[in-house]
């Protein structure tokens, strides 16, 4: 990739995240932003050929065969990669370990990061002893230098801590090694610093105090997901963090500087607030934004003249479910076979959910069909005001309100002071409060290393945040076609000073496979950013 980048003209790569995901250990650790450590690289970029010299000619041969066998598949086979590895890993260490232990380059490395390697490496065997990443159910629910002791002076459960750091130690010396080989051609290299980590990680299991483990992180509703996004990560406890000045932080970003020039701070908008959303919740839409300057109800009654107290607060806060509700979702014929196993009747024409299906997390799990299903969690998300988290006296108005049914029950006068308190929350009343917010981290995390740093500002954006990233320094990241207004982003003429612009991301479709999605708004871009006039080719080509 360095050669390529080099005999191209280009000056920088960008990879994805590169930290250990292993959770389920199956295809679904492939996602690289659900890390189980932010410390630990990930297993599967080693790589076999550096010691080739310690194989027999079997092991040599056998391992052509399989890689020939796996780079002919159509699609990655992630758990045949990982076990493949491994296995060899595994061979390596009876054959080389004593005499790399006993190596001072091996030696600096594990007193170095012995802070982070010794709980990896124990989370790691009681993972695979236990056959589950949730430590909740584990006899050591929290990590403490007595579980290390304890695994150490078992004689097996020695050398998979030891198997291990034999692990780290060689990644990170072929890390370095491909960092240094860049550097040598002027190539910069570019990491990603994911917002979120794995609830059951490494880091939790050790910090729990640092995160909000009853709660998930995603991004509220934007045309790309209406319902919102749940990415499962537990949110960041920053009051906690800023007590010992964001040394989890810090300590972080200094062992990415350890191999990055640049990096892209995952969805900087967390850095102001995050999207938070109840564990019970599959879907984004009963989410708030956190921190944030909630309502009280005598504010939501004195301002805005809405009834809350008056017409009782379950009417905003609860499922708004009757007949006419249950009909526009289900359709009539299906009225009572949902009444029948999923509600109970409540009173006044009202229903509320029964025990069993009480959260979205109970649905999920119940073998319903899909549309069943979806309709609901739709009932679930038909509320107008979400009670704040810490505090249930305070209230949020529910992202996307205006799209409920429950808001189409109202008149055009109430729902006129709906809208007005609406946006009021969402487009003005926390900016500042969040801008404050920004300043007391990000300057501290910054700066705790030399690292060029590019913020990822897409979505919801408040309009101080551009001007937060400007003053401290950190690059603004702008996707062509992916503006707030339904135009194209022109780089030539509009994109602001500090500002990375790409024509497409990780996010996204690569540009040629975008080219033919959708032909009218192909041919805008030929003739708005290309600048070139008539029919637009029906394929992206090099030549084009």
């Amino acid at each position: 990739m360095a050669d390529f980048a080099h005999q191209a003209g280009m000056d920088l790569i960008q990879l994805l995240p590169i930290n250990d995901t292993t959770t389920f250990m199956d295809w679904r650790d492939s996602y690289p932003y659900r890390a189980i450590s932010v410390f630990a690289l990930h297993p599967i970029y080693i790589n076999l050929h550096d010691f080739w010299e310690d194989l027999t000619d079997r092991q040599q041969s056998d391992l052509l065969k399989e890689e020939k066998e796996l780079n002919l598949l159509e699609q990655i086979d992630y758990e045949r990669v990982l076990d493949l590895k491994w296995n060899y890993i595994k061979l390596l260490y009876d054959k080389k370990a004593k005499k790399i232990q006993a190596s001072d380059a091996y030696l600096k490395f594990i007193n170095k990061n012995s802070l982070w390697l010794e709980p990896y490496a124990c989370f790691c065997v009681l993972r695979n002893q236990e056959k589950s990443a949730d430590f909740s159910k584990w006899v050591d629910k929290t990590y403490s230098e007595k579980v290390y002791a304890k695994l150490k002076a078992n004689e097996s459960t020695d050398v998979e801590l030891e198997l291990q750091f034999f692990m780290q130690y060689f990644l990170h010396q072929q890390l370095k090694a491909a960092i240094d080989y860049c550097h040598q051609l002027g190539v910069a290299v570019k990491g990603d610093i994911a917002i979120g980590i794995a609830h059951d990680s490494v880091d939790a299991w050790t910090n729990p105090e640092l995160f909000n483990l009853n709660m998930q992180a995603g991004a509220p509703p934007d045309v790309f997901a209406v319902n919102g996004q749940n990415w499962g990560f537990p949110t960041y406890n920053w009051e906690r963090m800023a007590e010992d000045n964001y040394s989890w932080w810090k300590r972080r970003m200094q062992a990415m500087s350890e191999y990055f020039d640049a990096y892209r701070l995952d969805h900087i908008l967390g850095f102001f607030r995050i999207w938070e959303i109840p564990q019970e919740s599959v879907r984004g839409l009963l989410g708030q934004f956190s921190p944030a300057l909630a309502l009280s109800a005598e504010e939501i009654e004195r301002s805005y003249g809405i009834p809350l107290r008056q017409w009782g607060v379950e009417r905003f806060t609860k499922p708004f479910i009757k007949d006419w509700v249950i009909d526009d979702i289900f359709g009539r014929d299906y009225r009572d076979q949902i009444i029948q196993k999923y509600l109970k009747y409540t009173g006044f024409g009202n229903y509320a959910f029964d025990q069993a299906y009480d959260n979205q997390r109970k649905i999920e799990a119940a073998h319903i069909d899909e549309w069943i299903r979806l309709g609901l969690y739709q009932l679930h998300e038909n509320v107008i005001f979400v009670q704040d988290h810490k505090n249930p006296e305070l209230f949020h108005p529910r992202i996307s309100v205006q799209n409920t049914i429950s808001f189409q029950e109202f008149g055009a006068e109430y729902q006129e002071r709906i809208k007005r308190l609406y946006n009021d929350y969402f487009y003005g009343r926390n900016y500042n409060f969040w801008k404050d917010r920004a300043y007391e981290k990000l300057p501290v995390i910054k700066d705790s290393t030399e690292m060029l740093a590019c913020g990822e500002d897409l979505g919801m954006v408040p309009d101080n945040v551009p001007d937060v990233m400007y003053r401290l320094q950190i690059l603004r990241l702008i996707v062509e076609r992916m503006p707030n207004d339904d135009h194209f982003m022109n780089p030539l003429e509009y994109a602001p000073y500090l500002s990375v612009v790409t024509t497409s991301s990780h996010d996204t479709s690569n540009l040629r496979a975008w080219w033919t999605e959708d032909a009218e708004t192909t041919q805008r871009y030929y003739n708005e950013i290309m600048g070139w006039q008539g029919p637009a080719p029906s394929v992206a080509s090099a030549r084009l």
